[in-house]
């Protein structure tokens, strides 16, 4: 067995889950501007960077891109910021050794018994209280949630 963690099996798996959920096209701080109506005229970053340092928006770093993208589950089909997002957002853990948001978007993107195999990311747009729920369940040991 080698110390080289890029050959460790769980760590293949993560790069490859990560690499995954990055194809999925996941917009930036300028579409996210965009979907938000911001006018080209304003700082359109600023919006993305400032909603995800008040918690109200998940950013996973790209390494590939060299700036943070936003999962969609955060957003409407009309491109809308969900409100429940920063709730949700509270109750997940925020390691400082998770800057790059992916250990959040690892468990919001991966099947969830308590959501009957579904993943949190495809229940919350019908049901996003049942997905905070679930996370404080999990996370917060809320005995409030009990099913």
């Amino acid at each position: 067995m080698t110390d080289h963690p890029e050959h460790d099996p769980a760590t293949t798996v993560a790069i490859g889950f990560r690499d995954e959920l990055l194809g999925k096209g996941w917009p930036d701080a300028r579409r996210v501007a965009e979907l938000a109506g911001l006018s080209p005229e304003q700082e359109d970053t600023a919006y993305a960077i400032q909603a995800r340092a008040t918690g109200a928006l998940l950013g996973v770093w790209s390494a590939p891109q060299h700036r943070f993208i936003y999962p969609d589950f955060q957003f409407n089909r009309s491109g809308t910021l969900r409100k429940d997002v920063a709730e949700l957002l509270a109750v997940l853990p925020a390691n400082k050794d998770d800057r790059g948001g992916w250990r959040r978007a690892f468990w919001l993107y991966s099947s969830h018994a308590l959501l009957d195999g579904q993943t949190p990311a495809d229940v919350f747009a019908n049901a996003p209280i049942r997905v905070i729920k679930v996370a404080r369940e999990e996370f917060l040991g809320d005995p409030e949630t009990s099913w």
